[in-house]
């Protein structure tokens, strides 16, 4: 069973638990140490009182989630947790598939059932241990079996949006790295302030980061007239993040490396220096931006290495991975009102700035030519119109 070719089957019930952190539609569990960034609108509906089952529901999508822990060694693999879960709902499924995430064996299927409805439902199952390994965690997503198909992506963005600890907020989700395990290495050449850079990326990285900016983009367009339109922007943004972050691990290194020898020449601190030359670099990138409303307006932050054209936000978030891997905090900034992006840096020089949890971010626009750092024009300078986006 591989996503690429599956065509959506699931279905679930159980119920839901409390004993944990619900807010912003944030899931957080610090007791076992997993937490899920779901899309806005689900609410729970039911829990069991020993804190080992929870039901959500969203109020206006038709899609629920159950969650369910099995502790203290009850199940040894991910995948017999998994099977018995299913099981124990009747519930008809093909094979389930056992792959690694967050160096750990998880499982997944899709299956489908009439314990919620009588009509049937539709989903996506995974099981994933946690850190404690004798602790499992099995996931389940579903919709009514008419609307199941309509609502997949929606299925798959709330359960790739499960982290596990500290190790996979910066990492791919589970179901892409189900769907895309890495193919090997492939080139990828660019030039930097006249410095041939080298580097190495996966060959499916540019699919697989496009995989999650399609389907986080399904979910967005969901929300174009909903009251929490900011606040799925501001996931958007976050999850794409999160799955392009450790595909540049490679390229930051080895554009740090390249460009040391003209940070060393300079007499600004090395990551003042990096970001001017970074910036310098994306300003003077081919701009395009798509046209098409089905479509995503987004490039991805591999197909940039890569030389394919892009646009405001997508050179934001780039640059806000780089310097992150740079150990330098960033902070992405949309607009609606002004249509742009621009990204910000906890920088101590002079400039536009503004202020995010007590630290001023420094202003830096990437789509116009030789615009420096903290510059930003006067018509989009009203820091009210700015979302910010913080990052995992």
């Amino acid at each position: 069973m591989k996503l690429k070719s599956l065509p959506l089957l699931l279905s679930i019930i159980l119920f839901a638990f409390l004993p944990f952190f619900f807010s912003a539609e944030e899931v957080i569990d610090n007791d076992f140490g997993y937490s899920l960034d779901i899309p806005e609108g689900y609410k729970v509906i039911g829990y069991t009182p020993d804190g080992t089952s929870y039901q959500f529901q969203h109020s206006k999508i038709p899609v629920n989630l159950v969650l369910k822990l099995y502790l203290n060694g009850q199940y040894n693999k991910s995948r017999t947790a998994l099977k018995e879960t299913l099981d124990k709902l009747s519930a008809q499924y093909d094979n389930i598939d056992s792959f690694y995430w967050n160096d750990k064996i998880c499982s997944i299927t899709t299956f489908k059932s009439t314990s919620t409805n009588p009509a049937g439902s539709k989903g996506w199952a995974i099981s994933t241990p946690l850190s404690q390994e004798e602790n499992k965690l099995v996931l389940l997503c579903y919709a009514d079996e008419k609307v199941a198909a309509s609502c997949e992506q929606f299925m798959i963005s709330t359960l790739n949006s499960l982290e596990i600890g500290d190790g996979s907020k910066r990492k791919p989700g589970i179901i892409t790295s189900y769907a895309y395990p890495g193919a090997g290495e492939k080139e990828v050449f660019f030039d930097i302030a006249e410095k041939h850079i080298r580097t190495t990326i996966d060959s499916e990285d540019s699919q697989a980061n496009q995989f999650v900016i399609d389907c986080e983009f399904a979910v967005l367009k969901l929300y174009a007239n909903d009251e929490k339109w900011k606040e799925a922007w501001q996931r958007y943004y976050r999850l794409i993040f999160r799955d392009s972050y450790s595909r540049l691990d490679k390229a930051a290194e080895d554009i740090r490396n390249t460009l040391n020898q003209l940070t060393l020449k300079s007499k600004k601190e090395e990551e003042v220096i990096l970001n001017e030359l970074l910036l310098n670099w994306v300003q003077n990138m081919d701009y395009t931006r798509e046209t098409k409303a089905s479509e995503a307006d987004f490039t991805s932050v591999i197909d940039i290495l890569c030389g394919k054209g892009s646009d405001c936000d997508s050179r934001s978030l780039l640059l806000c991975c780089l310097m992150e891997h740079y150990g330098i905090k960033s902070e992405l900034f949309i607009s609606k009102i002004y249509s742009h992006a621009v990204y910000g840096l906890d920088l101590n020089l002079s400039g536009a700035k503004i202020n995010v949890h007590g630290i001023d971010f420094l202003l830096n626009e990437t789509t116009a030519k030789n615009i420096k750092p903290g510059l930003i024009a006067q018509d989009q300078s009203k820091t009210e119109n700015w979302i910010p986006v913080d990052l995992p």
